[in-house]
């Protein structure tokens, strides 16, 4: 009740979830501050805040749920999800490298079931809820495992049909249409331009989506030039369903790694997966020769 009161910071939203009223949850919360002698929540005619102590005591029980949580996954992991790994992937890693290889990897391991949690976008924040995740730059630390995939290199892309009809990014033609994804990109197109000694394209204009594998799909369909990050686009180039957009690159000097929390275990089922996406990746790389 007490992390219920302090995540809501009110007594009659916790109430409702233990279907009780806000005075029964306001009579437990006062007895748990006389047994422990301090002060959790400051009362006032607008609602209720934490004291210092009590956000301390937030912290730490938000804490304690997490490892139980962790226990209980693992627990039932062992009885009933033994052969399911939960992986947290962008949501065009996933459209455009990991769905045209399902076929693949459910031939090699039949037994598994492979639970896809999407990060539209940059895959950024926590994977402590997930047994894999593929994210930006995380090399090794303390807290988690980390495999690394790919350098982060980017590359202009669109389609044999684009090129027809405005050429690449070389040859600086008006009327060039830029992909892009909405928000602040980490790397978007001046800085790509600039960085890779690519020539500002004359009268360009944009067409703007909400996720980066709207963006790649532009560029398949011929509607734009595109940024592509090889490990997402690396299959597209290879079959030819895009091609370069131009002689220009950038290297960043970051990666994408393959990472797990060393809070969650690491289960023999996980490994498998893991190193079939480790050697995947590792021979497209050999066929892009980068």
């Amino acid at each position: 009740m007490f992390e219920a009161a302090a995540r809501h910071l009110s007594f009659t939203k916790a109430g409702a979830e233990f279907n009780v009223t806000q005075s029964a949850v306001s009579r437990m919360i006062k007895r748990l501050e006389v047994h422990l002698e301090t002060q959790l929540f400051d009362r006032t005619s607008t609602g209720i805040t934490l004291t210092q102590d009590g956000t301390q005591l937030f912290r730490s029980v938000g804490m304690g749920f997490r490892t139980i949580e962790t226990g209980l996954d693992e627990l039932r992991s062992r009885q009933g999800d033994a052969k399911r790994v939960t992986i947290s992937i962008s949501s065009a890693f996933a459209m455009h490298w990991f769905v045209p290889r399902v076929d693949k990897f459910q031939e090699e391991f039949p037994d598994i079931d492979l639970r896809f949690q999407l990060v539209k976008g940059e895959p950024l924040g926590p994977f402590d809820d997930v047994d894999l995740a593929v994210r930006y730059n995380h090399p090794p630390s303390a807290e988690q495992h980390s495999w690394k995939l790919f350098d982060e290199i980017i590359v202009p892309v669109c389609s044999s049909g684009y090129v027809a009809q405005h050429g690449t990014l070389a040859e600086v033609q008006r009327g060039h249409v830029l992909a892009k994804q909405s928000g602040q990109m980490r790397v978007p197109w001046p800085v790509f331009l600039e960085n890779s000694a690519a020539p500002f394209p004359d009268g360009e204009r944009y067409l703007t989506f909400s996720d980066y594998a709207l963006v790649v799909q532009a560029a398949l369909k011929g509607r734009a030039l595109a940024l592509g990050w090889l490990h997402v686009v690396g299959d597209e180039l290879l079959e030819e369903g895009l091609i370069r957009g131009g002689p220009f690159e950038l290297r960043t000097g970051a990666s994408y790694d393959l990472v797990a929390a060393k809070s969650r275990p690491l289960r023999d089922v996980s490994v498998l997966v893991k190193d079939w996406i480790v050697a995947q990746m590792q021979d497209m790389r050999e066929r892009l020769n980068v």
